[in-house]
């Protein structure tokens, strides 16, 4: 196994182990309502497969809201954990950027800040046993902060967050790229894994929709028909009746 293989094992349970996990397991825990496409849940298996995230463990996350495309969020300690699963991880740096009542941007490391200043976004430095300078990644507050929840309460502490794990997903591409947290998703762009159709399949689709509607009405004719038939024969019946004399007693 190379450094950059996260170990797995094919042993335990679909609770401890993301490799027995599965469409039914997903179906029935993750997604209950059925609201997920089966390709979105054998993206979301694939994933958790591929980069050894255990779903139950909060390390991973599927949402799906409505008709929108699902979405996979990864929580920051899977970030964590996958660099420290890799041996070239050498530890990080990570703060915040101010800008001081004399107009000075500064970083300072940390989330505390001086009163006066302004926090302006996030820093962080990753470093790597194999590169001769750390992978940095910065992020601005105006571009994330949505002033709710914990964004209102601690912004210095989430913005930290997003430039940390965008950091490490830049220092520690084959773990973790192409993820992200809940906190970047609104910044981020949905996972869409709606299977894109060629134009003969859309050809075909539409076709097969036509005839299907042709079907359709055709059956409601025959209904239609049969029902007039029927009307037809019991007022004949009915009307035969009223002709037949009964024999006088």
């Amino acid at each position: 196994m190379t450094n950059n293989q996260v170990a797995v094992k094919t042993t335990g349970d679909f609770l401890t182990n993301p490799q027995l996990l599965n469409a039914k397991i997903v179906k029935q825990y993750l997604d209950p309502s059925g609201k997920a496409s089966d390709e979105e849940l054998a993206y979301f298996i694939a994933t958790c497969k591929e980069r050894n995230l255990n779903p139950f463990t909060k390390e991973v996350y599927f949402i799906k809201y409505g008709t929108n495309p699902a979405q996979i969020v990864v929580s920051k300690d899977a970030f964590m954990k996958r660099a420290e699963q890799n041996n070239q991880f050498d530890g990080f740096d990570a703060g915040i950027v101010i800008e001081t009542e004399n107009g000075e941007i500064k970083q300072i490391e940390g989330t505390i800040k001086p009163k006066s200043a302004t926090l302006l976004g996030g820093w962080c430095k990753v470093y790597r046993k194999d590169r001769s300078r750390p992978i940095t990644a910065d992020a601005d507050l105006s571009a994330y902060n949505t002033g709710k929840s914990m964004w209102a309460k601690a912004p210095a502490l989430m913005i930290r967050k997003v430039a940390i794990v965008s950091a490490f997903r830049e220092a520690f591409s084959e773990n973790v790229g192409g993820l992200y947290t809940s906190d970047e998703m609104e910044q981020a762009a949905p996972i869409d894994v709606t299977p894109q159709e060629t134009q003969e399949e859309v050809r075909a689709r539409k076709m097969q929709e036509i005839e299907q509607m042709k079907q359709e009405e055709e059956e409601r004719n025959r209904e239609a028909e049969l029902q007039k038939a029927f009307e037809e024969a019991e007022a004949r019946t009915e009307a035969e009746a009223e002709q037949i004399e009964l024999p006088f007693i």
